[in-house]
């Protein structure tokens, strides 16, 4: 915290802090404050994506030891669909209830009410159009073989739980509960390992494998949304409309469109990758992705920070801005050094047939710099209402990732997709980023030009 400013006797008054001495210590103690809460969010998220990195890999290692490499690719290219669906029917609901659900207010709780009612419907309608218009292989032989209608069930039983855990996460963030975003996530890590025994026996592994993967997270979610009335002290409400309803839901509708771009690349790669290899290659595929997915979620996690925190009135978003770049770039650089130097490790521990995995990892992990940069930028644009930057930025990272994608992964065959799908992930971040600092660079130029910056508000409309 900055020391406050010491009174000056050539002030007005008796000897007092001028008025404007006042506000500069308000600000400074504001700005140190905000400070600190972003640095604890934000080290609390890293901690939470290292307990995913550690269970998911101690998850995928205990499969494979009681499974076929075929079922453990067919169980986890379903999950990676249920991911995909997920992200479809998020509505911009997460981005939107750190802005316009920051507290503890009567307001705040009838916002989160009326998204979770909006998530049930575009989870359920988001799973039938995915698996009807993608319809993937595994689910044919994983869901349709087992029973049609159950499996479908299931499968929205999961998306819609999951799009819970989403939004629950960022009701806790707002409130300054991370404890309990880490507590949701160590806890869906152990379910995950702990219920890996109960299906070794089964004839039907690929189906319970997937469940596994799912149920924990799903749970969670439900669970979150039932637990929130204790948590915020207010039970759910849908009554009155709140003033700030109109601007929610622009907010929302406009960042479900850069969130669909921002995150396409993230969830789409999997899909292009699941339905042009085989079962043992996307097994393959899977275990590096869900390396680099937990890294990659690093610099989320730490923009997901500096948005609950810079949707606060009076937050210093230029210093929070400076704060999380700096964790997520060293962060993601130790990450890649750390994939150069031990990528022999994941052929250690899983077997020879999992070398695909170590080949594609650096490279994959090295897009992780550029995506800190272009993760942190998206979030700045987002908080300060930069719709043009945003729209930018978001759809030159979805068009420089999937579009090679498109072209490198088919043409590279079923063995040898994985490397045209490493090669359209490393270079398209590298060239969303330098397209990010050009537009920040463009956008804040233009708002310091003005002759008066606007304090952030929440209930300000969207430009």
């Amino acid at each position: 915290m900055l020391a406050e400013p010491q009174p000056d006797a050539s002030a007005d008054g008796a000897g007092g802090v001028p008025p404007s001495g006042r506000i500069a210590s308000l600000r400074a103690r504001g700005s140190g404050s905000a400070s600190r809460h972003l640095l604890t969010g934000s080290t609390v998220l890293v901690l939470g994506a290292a307990v995913q990195g550690f269970g998911g890999m101690a998850f995928s290692i205990f499969a494979n030891k009681i499974d076929v490499k075929a079922d453990f690719g067919d169980a986890t290219a379903l999950f990676t669909s249920v991911l995909f669906v997920t992200y479809l029917a998020g509505l911009g609901l997460p981005v939107a209830l750190a802005r316009y659900a920051p507290d503890r207010s009567r307001d705040s709780h009838v916002v989160f009410a009326w998204a979770v009612l909006a998530t049930i419907p575009a989870a359920i309608v988001a799973s039938g159009l995915y698996l009807w218009l993608v319809d993937p292989q595994a689910a044919q032989t994983v869901l349709w073989d087992w029973n049609p209608v159950t499996g479908f069930a299931v499968f929205a039983f999961i998306v819609v739980g999951s799009a819970f855990s989403l939004i629950v996460d960022v009701r806790f963030m707002t409130m300054r509960r991370w404890n309990l975003v880490l507590a949701r996530i160590c806890l869906v890590a152990v379910a995950k390992i702990a219920m890996l025994p109960l299906f070794e026996a089964s004839s039907q592994r690929a189906l319970w494998i997937f469940i596994d993967l799912g149920a924990p997270v799903a749970i969670s979610g439900f669970i979150g949304v039932l637990l929130l009335p204790k948590v915020s002290g207010a039970s759910h409400r849908l009554r009155p409309k709140p003033v700030t309803a109109h601007a929610a839901v622009r907010y929302s509708a406009v960042n479900y469109v850069s969130t669909l771009a921002y995150q396409a690349p993230y969830f789409a790669l999997p899909v292009i990758v699941l339905t042009n290899v085989d079962s043992t290659t996307n097994g393959s595929f899977y275990v590096a992705w869900g390396i680099v997915a937990i890294a990659f979620y690093v610099p989320s996690a730490i923009g997901q920070a500096l948005l609950a925190e810079g949707g606060k009135g009076g937050a210093h978003v230029r210093t929070q801005m400076r704060l999380a770049m700096s964790l997520a770039v060293a962060l993601m650089a130790l990450g890649t050094l750390a994939t150069w130097l031990g990528k022999g490790v994941v052929i250690a521990l899983f077997d020879e047939s999992y070398r695909e995995a170590a080949h594609i990892l650096p490279a994959m992990m090295l897009a992780g710099i550029p995506w800190a940069i272009t993760s942190l930028l998206l979030t700045e644009a987002r908080v300060l209402h930069r719709n043009v930057a945003t729209v930018v930025i978001t759809i030159t990272l979805t068009l420089s990732i999937i579009v090679p994608a498109l072209i490198l992964v088919p043409e590279s065959g079923t063995k040898g997709g994985l490397d045209g799908a490493s090669a359209a992930w490393l270079i398209g971040n590298a060239f969303a980023a330098v397209v990010a600092i050009v537009v920040t660079a463009i956008s804040r130029r233009s708002t310091d030009d003005k002759p008066a910056a606007k304090e952030l508000d929440p209930l300000a409309p969207v430009a």
